[in-house]
């Protein structure tokens, strides 16, 4: 089991505390330790100086007025004070239990103190403290007679550490819990931002899309709970588009399957009766009229939605030239002259646009859908205008026509597949519903705008605008 974030920081701020703490104390001690030699150096010394003045002015012959300068003295000072003679014998000793007759002069301090210096010397007593030793040579005519010795003891690490070894534990258990303490406190303030976080993506991922965190803490935590509430932001706008897109979907097979319903229903109906025999041969000429009709609804229709499945199902860039807008138009109004025809409605073209970047051959077929779609709404000596402008940055073409127009309430469905205002709901008067969807779609994919409107003097107009381009 992985360790948090919290115990993590537990761990290494303790570990941080006590190794620094354990450090600083070395050093401090050794500080102090040798802050405290140098003094003792410096007293024992100076000690040293004086027993040796004291030596040369009463003489180291007489051993006995020596011994009781040195007790004297010793009240003092608060040291061990002998005077050693020439050959390194002790002849004088401040200690209550004197060691008179004690030869000295193998020790260190004692030799460069008969040799005419000051010698100085540390070493462990029989107690396991620190002891240093000073020593400078009593003089007298200008020789060298004898030493006077000055010696006290002090602490070391492992004396301090053994005599306050009960403080040390206790100082050391109190230091550990007032760190643990920190520590803790620190722990969780650092981490309530990232527990905040953990509980917001534990309840997204269990369903709940609509939570979000409060940014807050450092800047890393803060810039973690903006990207949070981004991502689940872009999330659940993915979530509501799939759903909208499977309702589409359903809404659409089940679209699908009521136009098919009713050619079919036809069509069977029609062969049965058929079937049955005994129809003259007229009804027989008007029944099968009927199947041909029906199938060639079914064959507009299945056109209608291969085309629309394969505009809206491209994934790769369209095959994009430059077009002239005005050369489509006429293509468009040239491919339909049979049908605007036989419906008696005219065609009036005008103005200009600016060329655009597009599939020729789809912009032709929006154009096309366009004016079949107003010519099929009109009485007969109706005009449909196409209009080519510029708006800004976008070429337009506009389609008006002189149709009944549709309700208001109807305008912003008029895109929609098998979308029919309510003036035309018969399907045996028109297509499958599909025309204006299809160029809805081809007009997205040029990255362009449709809308639709009423005209105040009647009829609908369909403005189509498409990035222009420039120069």
């Amino acid at each position: 089991m992985r360790a948090s974030i919290r115990t993590r920081l537990l761990i290494s701020l303790l570990i941080i505390a006590v190794a620094s703490a354990g450090v600083l104390s070395w050093y401090f001690v050794r500080e102090l330790e040798a802050y405290g030699l140098r003094k003792l150096e410096e007293r024992l010394g100076s000690e040293a100086q004086l027993v040796g003045v004291l030596a040369a002015q009463v003489g180291v012959q007489r051993t006995d007025s020596l011994n009781r300068a040195l007790e004297t003295a010793a009240l003092d000072v608060n040291s061990r004070l002998i005077i050693v003679d020439g050959d390194g014998t002790a002849i004088a000793d401040s200690a209550q239990v004197k060691q008179l007759g004690t030869g000295y002069a193998a020790r260190p301090e004692i030799a460069a103190a008969l040799a005419g210096e000051h010698g100085v010397y540390t070493r462990i007593s029989p107690a396991g403290r620190l002891a240093l030793y000073a020593a400078v040579p009593v003089r007298e005519d200008g020789g060298v007679v004898g030493a006077a010795y000055a010696s006290a003891e002090t602490f070391t690490i492992s004396t301090l550490t053994r005599d306050y070894r009960t403080r040390l534990i206790g100082l050391t258990v109190l230091f550990a819990a007032m760190t643990l303490l920190v520590a803790e406190l620190l722990a969780r303030w650092l981490s309530r931002p990232l527990r905040t976080l953990e509980s917001g993506a534990v309840a997204f991922a269990a369903g709940d899309h609509a939570v979000r965190v409060t940014p807050s803490g450092s800047r890393e935590t803060y810039a973690v709970g903006e990207a949070f509430n981004k991502m689940a932001d872009e999330v659940t706008e993915m979530v509501s588009e799939l759903r909208d897109e499977e309702l589409r979907k359903s809404r659409f097979v089940s679209d699908v399957s009521h136009e098919l319903r009713s050619p079919l229903t036809a069509i069977r109906g029609t062969a049965e009766t058929l079937l049955e025999g005994d129809v003259g041969r007229d009804d027989q000429q008007r029944f099968l009229s009927t199947i041909v009709r029906e199938a060639d609804r079914l064959a507009r229709l299945a056109d209608d939605l291969l085309t629309l499945q394969r505009i809206e199902g491209a994934t790769g860039e369209l095959p994009i030239r430059r077009v002239d807008l005005g050369d489509v138009s006429r293509a468009a109004i040239n491919a339909l002259e049979h049908l605007t025809e036989m419906r008696s409605v005219s065609v009036e073209l005008t103005g200009e646009a600016p060329a655009v970047l597009g599939d020729a051959d789809r912009l032709q077929q929006v154009v096309s859908n366009l004016l079949d779609n107003a010519s099929r709404h009109m009485s007969e000596g109706g005009v449909v205008r196409i209009e080519l402008g510029r708006e800004g940055d976008w070429a337009t073409v506009a389609i008006l026509d002189e149709g009944p127009g549709i309700p208001e309430e109807d305008v912003g469905n008029i895109f929609g597949r098998f979308y029919r205002s309510q003036p035309s709901r018969d399907r045996s008067t028109g297509g499958a519903g599909l025309g204006l969807s299809i160029v809805k779609a081809i007009v997205d994919r040029h990255a362009g705008t449709i809308e639709a409107s009423n005209r105040p003097e009647g009829g609908m107009r369909f403005t189509v605008r498409l990035p222009a381009l420039r120069g």
